[in-house]
């Protein structure tokens, strides 16, 4: 279940629809028990007498300040202004108001036949059914809601602005103090809720889940439970394997700076996009929801990541912080530690050059020749740090020379500089080991080739003599079929020894390198060809059947033919005697770019439990039984003539196939 990533997502989605569950069921609690929810207790409370009589000095001010932006139209001595949008804090479904001003009367009521004069909007006031209405005349309120005419005179004093005006034809600004007995006011509202409200929208969307806000006392506690334990399961599950991704490795400073930084991005736009939606709820609760989720799933990205390292025992390591610390302790002091004397001599060599450097600067501080002086001393730094760098790159190359195999040039210890010379006198003790090594390596492989083509000379001549008695006896008439039987397997083994005797001087002197090529331009085409049809009875006799794949005719290499001929009789040599049965030979003959490419599958009839490393030494066979008659140096003998043709030897083991590629320069 840890590893289960359905669940792990299950877990995710869920958990802010349990925090949404929870938000709405106590939301649910509170509108129960929230005045300002019942419409009936809403419209006779406190709160609503203040913002409707807010709405109302709000219009008294727009008459006074803003009526330049509204339409108007003239009635007699009045202008009546209309606004072009007007909005009210009030959440009752419908507010219309007549506010009129000395000259000057602004209504919300729509423009019509009947609402272009001061009367017919009054009319229309006094005669609209199902309202609640409320009037402002000579500072006296009158309401058909007792609350607003109880209470609504505490907010008169709301109506009093201060506002100036230019005399005509002059400069001279005049200020007038308005009162709310300078206003008559004729409004009315319908009860019920604005569309778009808090109040509306909030209502809607709890009759809409009543299996939450029926349960409300049971869902806020399961939900938390379920919360809890989802999370608990996260912490749980989350970096199980102990492995960090990609992502994980990425500093945690990085990340949670770019999540704050995008999470704010959201919140900015909830900000601006507020503000223009004031008054439209419904589209703030799908903001503040899209915003949410936005930072949540931030949230549980920095969250997973942050366990993740944690459980992997990495977070310090995965930090900037921790980063520059373990540098701090794991290279510097590392290096600062490997040798107290270089470092010693490194803090001295840097604390005495400062020193030197304060003291010119205190003894001549007003002198020219403060700058002469300081400019030779960082002469001097420059000088010796391009001398550590020049032996430095010194012992560099030396180091190459020594892995390309020249291990005779010695490098001059006392060129070097006092902190490099041990390392170069070093490099010198270890190039003279490797070349006496080398030297005793190949002496030992000189004499071991030797011993072998020495004995293998002395087992030659007797078993000639041997070979020679065998063909004599074969050659008299015995009746003795036993005895014929096993002159038989006399001459066998001779034969067999013969040509392992021949097989193991040729293997000491191709190793060696001590025989003698004659290069020559050869069709390495028509020389497989000729293979082919002199193991054409091997073959057939085992049931191979031999397919060559060649393009061309021609393909035209530099090789000595001889030699080339035993590596392609080698490989047939061995394919004939550990192929598979009736089985198919794969041979492949192209070019790749400035190159000959040879290949030859074939599938073996034993097991490989070899690798292809270990079957090209000397005496290894495939058939670990060795009931074959093999001696085990035909691979060998093959990849060194191949080499010594400055060609390209390669065997692959796949299973039980055996593949071989050579590659020769083409001509």
């Amino acid at each position: 279940m840890k590893k289960s990533i359905i669940l792990k997502a299950m877990c995710f989605i869920l958990i802010p629809i349990s925090i949404l569950s929870i938000i709405l069921a106590a939301y649910s609690i509170y509108v129960q028990n929230a005045s300002n929810y019942n419409e009936r207790k809403c419209y006779f409370s406190s709160n609503f007498v203040y913002t409707y009589m807010n709405d109302i000095s709000t219009a008294c001010e727009n008459l006074i300040y803003n009526n330049s932006n509204y339409y108007n139209l003239d009635d007699g001595d009045k202008i009546i202004y209309y606004p072009n949008n007007d909005q009210y804090n009030s959440n009752v479904k419908e507010l219309k108001y007549l506010i009129i001003y000395k000259n000057k009367a602004l209504t919300n009521i729509e423009l019509n036949d009947s609402t272009r004069t001061i009367e017919g909007i009054k009319n229309f006031i006094n005669e609209s059914k199902d309202v609640k209405k409320t009037s402002l005349l000579n500072g006296e309120i009158s309401s058909d809601n007792h609350m607003i005419k109880k209470y609504g005179v505490q907010y008169l004093d709301n109506l009093t602005n201060k506002y100036y005006t230019k005399s005509n034809n002059t400069d001279i600004v005049e200020y007038i103090t308005t009162k709310y007995n300078d206003f008559e006011v004729y409004s009315f509202y319908k009860e019920g809720f604005r569309e778009n409200s808090k109040e509306s929208i909030m209502l809607g969307i709890l009759s809409s889940t009543p299996i939450i806000t029926d349960n409300s006392y049971i869902v806020i506690p399961l939900c938390s439970i379920l919360i809890m334990l989802m999370v608990i399961y996260l912490v749980i599950s989350i970096g199980s394997d102990e492995r960090l991704n990609k992502f994980d490795k990425i500093p945690f400073e990085i990340i949670a700076f770019l999540s704050l930084f995008i999470s704010f991005i959201p919140l900015i736009a909830y900000e601006e996009l507020s503000l223009q939606l004031e008054y439209n709820f419904n589209a703030i609760l799908s903001l503040v929801i899209t915003v949410g989720l936005a930072i949540y799933i931030i949230a549980a990205i920095c969250i997973t990541t942050f366990i993740r390292r944690i459980k992997a025992k990495s977070f310090w390591r995965t930090t900037i912080i921790g980063k520059i610390y373990y540098w701090l302790k794991e290279e510097v002091m590392r290096t600062l530690t490997y040798s107290t004397s270089i470092t010693s001599k490194v803090l001295i060599y840097g604390i005495g050059m400062s020193c030197i450097a304060f003291f010119i600067l205190f003894i001549f501080r007003d002198s020219i020749i403060t700058v002469f002086l300081e400019l030779l001393l960082f002469g001097k730094i420059l000088y010796n740090i391009i001398k550590f760098l020049k032996d430095y790159s010194r012992i560099e190359n030396r180091l190459k020379e020594m892995r390309e195999g020249n291990n005779q040039t010695a490098l001059d210890v006392d060129d070097f500089v006092p902190q490099l010379k041990n390392t170069a006198e070093c490099i010198n003790n270890i190039s003279e080991g490797v070349e006496t090594a080398i030297q005793d390596r190949m002496k030992s492989e000189r004499l071991k080739a030797e011993l072998i083509t020495n004995v293998s000379h002395d087992i030659k001549t007797p078993l000639t003599s041997i070979i020679n008695y065998v063909d004599l006896l074969k050659n008299e008439n015995i009746d003795n079929e036993k005895a014929k039987e096993y002159i038989g397997i006399l001459d066998n083994k001779a034969n067999r020894l013969k040509k392992l005797t021949e097989d193991l001087v040729e293997a000491s002197k191709v190793s060696t390198g001590n025989i003698s090529l004659n290069m020559e331009k050869i069709n390495i085409v028509e020389l497989i060809k000729q293979a082919i049809g002199e193991f054409e009875d091997k073959f057939q006799k085992k049931g191979l059947d031999v397919i060559i794949n060649c393009l061309k005719n021609e393909i035209y290499i530099m090789a000595d033919s001889r030699y080339m001929y035993r590596i392609i009789e080698n490989l047939f040599s061995n394919i004939s005697k550990y192929a598979l049965e009736n089985s198919r030979v794969y041979i492949d003959l192209y070019t790749i770019e400035q190159e000959a490419r040879i290949e030859i599958k074939n599938i073996s009839k034993e097991k490989l439990n070899i690798s292809s490393e270990e079957l090209m030494q000397r005496f290894v066979r495939g058939d670990t039984s060795r009931t074959t008659e093999g001696s085990g140096l035909g691979i060998s003998i093959a990849q060194n003539l191949t080499e010594l043709q400055h060609g390209k030897f390669d065997l692959i083991l796949d299973g039980d196939l055996f593949k071989v590629e050579m590659d020769f320069e083409l001509i």
